[in-house]
């Protein structure tokens, strides 16, 4: 029997990757915002990380998740004032290291997916620290986005469910 309604494993998905969506929004935009330091960048988490990861993770094959990522790395590109394109690459890298590492670790536990995203975690600041330089006039350091890449990775068990959701299909 297939079950229909707000209940159904799709319509799960759907709102799951809804408040996703709308969490990693507000933590793009929130750092732009004077609302003291606790909305900055860090403490606030490169949330758009966890919907590249959970995107990879459920399968994501289409066009829609890479370029989601792309748009919202050009905004927040936009609004830290740093050169376009680099949280978009940063952030499309994390969907295909995501691929790779969610694939690795392909188990329905929470301590194997937190470890694919943590090895994501480190894979894009790795990556972050050999293109930031070179796009910043050789002015980045990696402390602050390795600082809010840690706390990603800490809250990730937190919001695993928005964005990896079990017995749904893409």
């Amino acid at each position: 029997m297939t079950r229909v309604g707000l209940l159904a494993p799709g319509a799960r998905m759907s709102l799951a990757r809804l408040a996703g969506l709308l969490i990693a929004l507000v933590c793009v935009i929130a750092p732009a915002l004077p609302l003291g330091p606790l909305a900055a960048s860090p403490p606030l988490p490169l949330a758009v990380l966890w919907a590249a990861y959970g995107w990879a993770a459920m399968g994501e094959t289409g066009w829609r998740a890479p370029f989601v990522l792309f748009l919202l790395g050009l905004l927040q590109d936009q609004l830290s004032g740093g050169p376009l394109g680099l949280f978009a690459i940063v952030y499309l890298a994390g969907f295909l290291l995501g691929r790779t590492a969610a694939a690795a670790t392909r188990s329905p536990n929470l301590l194997t997916e937190w470890a694919g995203f943590v090895a994501t975690m480190l894979a894009v600041c790795v990556i972050a620290g050999v293109i930031a330089p070179p796009a910043l006039g050789g002015a980045a350091g990696l402390g602050p986005f390795a600082l809010a890449a840690t706390v990603t990775a800490l809250l990730f068990p937190l919001v695993r469910p928005l964005y990896i959701v079990r017995g749904a299909t893409v």
